[in-house]
């Protein structure tokens, strides 16, 4: 796995990288290894915080992570997929798509809206065009992510900016 320089460079020192030792390396893909180690997460997005402390929470999932209402960020080890506290709120399907997502919101935040792509976001209704990039967006990453979103967590970001609740 290889993601753009683009990428990488954009998050510069947001870009947190942490030691598994505590891990056997059987229990991560070659891919979540990088990402963990050598990549690093991308710390600050949105309401992530990418702690340190990477944890066992049980023999099939993984803590990497935190939100500011203090609900863990888990990587199930058998699904592969990324929730928050548990299995009934779907973030991602895996630590690279969590990791492009958030740079795909985060883009549209610092470098889309800002750079008026389709237009000053509070004129003519176009935070409905910023909303319908970052589904189209989104969607090029997982095709999936909206029907697995089964607490309406990327459903209701996209939404609030449709209606123009957010900016």
């Amino acid at each position: 796995m290889i993601f753009e320089n683009q990428i990488l460079n954009y998050f510069g020192p947001n870009l947190i990288k942490r030691d598994i030792n505590f891990i056997s390396s059987e229990t991560l893909t070659t891919e979540e290894i990088a990402i963990i180690t050598e990549i690093g997460l991308p710390n600050n997005i949105l309401d992530f915080h990418f702690t340190n402390d990477i944890s066992l929470l049980s023999p099939s999932e993984i803590v990497i992570g935190k939100v500011h209402s203090e609900n863990n960020i888990i990587l199930n080890l058998e699904s592969r997929n990324i929730t928050k506290n548990n299995l009934n709120y779907f973030l991602a399907k895996s630590l690279k798509h969590l990791f492009l997502q958030l740079y795909t919101y985060n883009h549209l935040w610092k470098n889309v809206i800002p750079n008026k792509h389709f237009g000053a976001y509070r004129e003519n209704s176009n935070f409905k065009k910023y909303a319908k990039f970052l589904e189209t967006q989104l969607l090029e990453i997982d095709p999936d992510l909206l029907k697995n979103d089964n607490a309406y967590f990327w459903g209701s970001l996209i939404e609030d900016i449709e209606f123009g609740i957010v900016g």
